[in-house]
């Protein structure tokens, strides 16, 4: 038997395909571009961050310069040596402020640990509160039916209209009655359930099918066990970009923590940075030094959960969609 063998044409192959040369051009312009712009929003952190390794007389000199003169003079151990900068405000302590055991013991007198581990635990503790306060009063919106629910849901959206400052004198008068003033419940209480976090969330709930839902009270479940394993495990990326939006707030926040704590091993970090200011001088290198220990954790949280941070934002409606 005969077998005939015709010539096929070969497969082309990817590496076969060239793009024209404008392509290239055209993806050339568009990194370029999108790296200058990338310059150009990170360089007051990135001249703030090279700054903390700077005396303050080279600080505030003009014309001002872009690495630490130590840097170029010294090489490695000018590097070695701006380093000052960073000891000097880990190590710095307040003779007011006497530490008790255990956590004497673990970072000393040393007072910025101490305004780390407090700000650390009031953000924490706040973005848990307000998760779980929020998700319930959206899922009370978004799910259940009751007498006023629209116009209680919009007396809460119009809520976010009044700026914090118009309660700030109230609330404190408020609080020194009850002898809040010193404590951290004017930082808890208040801002345990934000208009925000509860329009948010309710939009989310809102696209959950509620199929999923009805099998679940079929099958006998509560309605508070449908929300805590049905709704919530859904609403994962909503509830992740909440934390962030929230912690970032809490952790950043000035002046209640400055209002209502006014003895120095109470401070959070940011208000504690005001010991590096004087009345005829101020310690400039610290307060950028102290800067970077306040972004540092917001960094690493943004670039940890970014992907959820996105991805919460195209559910949630914060995308324009």
């Amino acid at each position: 038997m005969a077998v005939s063998v015709k010539n096929r044409p070969i497969a082309a192959t990817a590496t076969q395909h060239h793009q024209p040369t404008s392509f290239y051009v055209g993806a050339a312009v568009r990194y370029t571009l999108l790296v200058l712009l990338s310059l150009l929003a990170f360089a007051p952190f990135i001249l703030s961050f090279l700054g903390t390794f700077k005396p303050n007389a080279e600080l505030t000199a003009y014309p001002p310069t872009l690495l630490p003169q130590a840097w170029v003079d010294n090489g490695w151990s000018g590097f070695v040596s701006s380093l000052d900068n960073w000891k000097r405000v880990w190590n710095f302590t307040l003779p007011s402020i006497q530490l008790a055991p255990p956590l004497s013991s673990i970072i000393g007198n040393r007072v910025l640990p101490l305004w780390l581990l407090n700000s650390a635990w009031l953000a924490v503790l706040n973005v848990l509160l307000r998760l779980f306060f929020c998700s319930l009063a959206a899922y009370a919106f978004a799910r259940l039916r009751f007498p006023g629910q629209n116009f209680i849901f919009a007396v809460v959206i119009a809520s976010q209209a009044f700026p914090t400052e118009v309660t700030l004198i109230p609330g404190y008068v408020f609080y020194a009655r009850i002898h809040w003033i010193n404590t951290y419940w004017p930082l808890i209480v208040p801002d345990i359930a934000i208009a925000f976090g509860i329009f948010m969330l309710t939009q989310f709930f809102k696209s959950i099918p509620r199929e999923l839902e009805e099998a679940a009270l079929i099958d006998g479940a509560s309605r508070f066990r449908t929300y805590w394993s049905i709704a919530l495990p859904l609403a994962r990326p909503a509830l992740l970009t909440l934390a962030i939006i929230q912690f970032q707030g809490v952790w950043n926040d000035f002046i209640k923590p400055l209002l209502f704590l006014q003895q120095p091993k109470l401070m959070t970090l940011t208000v504690g940075m005001n010991f590096f200011k004087g009345v005829y001088a101020s310690d400039f290198s610290a307060i950028l030094v102290g800067a970077m220990f306040n972004a540092i954790p917001m960094l690493i949280i943004f670039f940890i959960f970014s992907k959820y941070y996105m991805e919460g934002s195209s559910y949630s409606g914060l995308a324009g969609q």
